[in-house]
């Protein structure tokens, strides 16, 4: 018997056997190096090269977040009456609540050109007032340039509501620099609904935005928000789920992204949103029309 011939085969055989272990790995390393964050670099890398202007601090963070369920209620309809220093209206099924006021709230500085402190500190000190309903559940969300409004959202398990269902906005005058009227919704007490899911990051939201072709080159991406946004609209109740709020400005023209948190998909009709469209400032000048239904001024 050939042992040394034996000896040699079984040499190459070891030798093909590691060769197919390497190539194998090779290729579930290179699989995974796909989904790594190295890519997700190369992406953030890929839209600065075309000219988009992305944050520097775009979290990679994944968090956990409940579901939140908000019953039908009249809370608007029923607590207006006791608002002080202005007369409003409500809309017939009693959701939106249309405030002017007897005293214009004065704003220093123009906020399309960045909101300052003392802006905010002004406009958060009304909200907490009794001129506001619920106002001490209401916080900063963004300006909004192209309706010239400050809009505060509720807040609800640490996180904004963003579709504008439970929101206050303040109508900015840009030749006076006061405000004399807001709108204000608000969906009510919330309760968590099953048990929390994980969200995609602030960096994915965006990713995704790019690889959807939502962003145009030189387009100049704000810091994503991850907000409440309602997801089922029934007769006695409301579901509300993650959303990624993001701000975005293009050709000096501003507009919002939304991406669903959960699913990784745009948000694109209005009707999902479910986002009060909000009607014009009323001017100083105007005068209620007396068919309105108007409040008595408590102040």
């Amino acid at each position: 018997m050939d042992f040394k011939k034996i000896e040699n085969i079984f040499l190459l055989a070891f030798v093909f056997l590691n060769v197919y272990l390497l190539v194998g790995y090779i290729n579930r390393t290179g699989m995974q190096y796909a989904n790594s964050p190295s890519e997700q670099i190369n992406i953030i890398r890929d839209m600065r090269d075309i000219g988009i202007q992305i944050p520097g601090n775009l979290s990679d963070e994944k968090l956990n977040v409940y579901y939140m369920q908000a019953n039908s209620n009249n809370l608007i309809q029923d607590n207006i009456n006791s608002l002080e220093n202005q007369a409003g209206s409500v809309t017939s099924d009693g959701t939106l609540y249309t405030s002017i006021l007897s005293e214009p709230i004065e704003i220093e500085g123009d906020p399309s050109e960045g909101v300052t402190d003392q802006q905010l500190a002004k406009l958060q000190s009304f909200v907490n007032s009794s001129s506001i309903l619920f106002g001490d559940q209401y916080e900063f969300l963004r300006y909004d340039n192209e309706e010239n409004r400050f809009i505060f959202s509720q807040i609800v398990n640490d996180r904004p509501v963003g579709d504008g269902t439970s929101e206050i906005s303040f109508y900015y005058g840009r030749s006076d620099g006061n405000i004399i009227s807001y709108q204000q919704t608000y969906a009510g007490p919330m309760q968590q609904q099953g048990d929390s899911v994980e969200v995609i990051s602030a960096k994915e939201a965006v990713e995704f935005l790019f690889q959807s072709n939502e962003l145009s080159s030189n387009a100049v991406v704000s810091t994503p928000i991850l907000t409440y946004q309602r997801t089922l609209a029934l007769e006695d109740l409301s579901i509300y789920g993650p959303a990624w709020l993001v701000p975005i400005t293009e050709s000096n023209e501003s507009r919002v992204l939304r991406v669903n948190a959960k699913d990784r998909t745009m948000i694109t009709d209005p009707a999902e949103s479910n986002e009060v469209t909000p009607e014009p400032a009323v001017d100083a000048e105007d005068e209620p029309d007396e068919e309105e239904d108007i409040e008595p001024d408590q102040g």
